[in-house]
């Protein structure tokens, strides 16, 4: 592999990433969302998958197999896999779904990876914080209790070798329309903001889990986007606000949204549905939105081409002046791009899972039921309590961990 020690001190000049038109497919869909989901020939076409034996990256791979395309599932974690996927592989045609035992940050497992992305279609980029760079330590999580009661929550080094190492084999033996979709997550910009949109958006901004942005995992989101920006592929990027599974908030119409005003709640199905969408849709080319579930809602006939479409491109974005958390030194207000986020909040502050539509009011690790029966009631600009933040050290299992049940961590 030529180039498996490239660092991100090696990225290429940034540059739009070429769009390309991929060629409609029939699709058996479960559901009507899926009719004009994608729109590669999913008979022919293979979509690697990294972190699929995680909690959305299996649904990723459910849904792509449903569809009829060909998943090569790489996993770091054989019997992870093997519990989790296990549904999946039964219910799927043979040979349909190829399991790759390969660790995305071990240099031994390069060659594989490189094969499993040999002559695919797409990629959507599921894998945990870990292939980033966030971990626990040596000592694990737990050894973090104490600073973080004392108010210090710890905030590693980012290591973005796993990503571009992914990002080099892929340009050299992937199809030459290749689109990587990565999932990341809501909230990734607001820190970076500068401090005069901070003070604007404060709703969206003083919400704890943004605050004490654990393990500092929105700035290191915040960089491996901009990694994959400039690489010079063909890209799309989800970001998902608090995800959810089927028994807690069930599958219904995925929303999109840019600007990063959207706070909420996502079902896991329906961010599998919009990664899969931004791996193969045209309309979703060189783009960055945010994504929630609306409950209540059937998912639209039409599927998600014509929302994706309304969408700008982050060239669009720059061009028109939006402050995109990377370190303005001015904030113009006025400019056409804060223009367009405003538009944004305004929708996005109406579809807060509760009634009271006021994140704001939401401590970490707590519920909107919680908040509209009155059992929490957090005032705007307090400091995070102890308890918040020994859970933001030591409890912020969305990223390491399967969720703590009944948990709202909104962003």
């Amino acid at each position: 592999m030529a180039s498996s020690s490239c660092s991100s001190a090696r990225l290429a000049p940034a540059r739009l990433a070429r769009a390309h038109r991929m060629s409609p497919a029939p699709l058996a869909a479960r559901r009507p969302l899926a009719r004009r989901h994608i729109s590669a020939s999913a008979s022919s076409s293979s979509i690697v998958v990294a972190g699929a034996a995680g909690q959305t990256g299996v649904r990723v791979v459910e849904r792509l197999v449903e569809r009829g395309f060909h998943v090569k599932a790489i996993v770091r974690d054989a019997d992870k896999a093997k519990e989790t996927l296990d549904a999946v592989m039964a219910n799927a045609k043979s040979g349909s779904v190829e399991i790759v035992k390969a660790d995305l940050t071990k240099q031994k497992d390069a060659e594989a990876i490189r094969a499993a992305l040999e002559g695919a279609q797409a990629a959507v980029w599921a894998a945990d914080t870990k292939s980033l760079g966030i971990v626990p330590g040596p000592l694990g999580i737990a050894a973090m209790a104490v600073p973080a009661l004392r108010g210090m929550v710890p905030k590693p080094k980012a290591d973005f070798t796993a990503l571009t190492n992914f990002l080099d084999a892929a340009k050299e033996v992937a199809k030459p329309n290749f689109r990587l979709a990565m999932l990341t997550s809501a909230a990734v910009t607001r820190l970076g903001w500068h401090e005069d949109k901070q003070k604007h958006l404060d709703s969206v901004v003083d919400i704890p889990i943004v605050r004490l942005n654990p393990f500092g995992v929105l700035d290191v989101q915040r960089e491996a986007e901009e990694v994959v920006r400039n690489y010079g592929i063909s890209y799309a990027i989800v970001r998902p606000v608090g995800l959810k599974d089927d028994d807690s908030w069930p599958p219904a119409r995925p929303v999109l949204a840019q600007g990063d005003v959207l706070v909420g709640r996502a079902n896991r199905r329906d961010v599998a549905d919009v990664l899969i969408a931004a791996a193969t849709l045209p309309e979703c080319e060189g783009k960055t939105f945010e994504m929630a579930t609306i409950t209540g809602y059937p998912p639209n006939d039409e599927g998600l081409a014509p929302a994706a479409d309304l969408l700008k491109t982050d060239k669009e974005r720059v061009a028109m002046g939006e402050d995109l958390g990377l370190g303005a030194v001015e904030y113009d207000a006025t400019s056409a791009g804060e223009a367009f986020v405003d538009a944004n909040r305004i929708a996005a502050s109406q579809l807060l899972p509760g009634m009271t539509q006021d994140a704001t009011k939401l401590e970490m690790g707590r519920t909107y039921e919680q908040l509209d029966r009155g059992e929490v009631n957090r005032e705007s600009g307090t400091e995070a309590t102890p308890r918040e933040r020994a859970l933001a050290a030591t409890g912020s299992r969305r990223w390491f961990a399967p969720p703590v049940p009944n948990q709202d961590r909104e962003r």
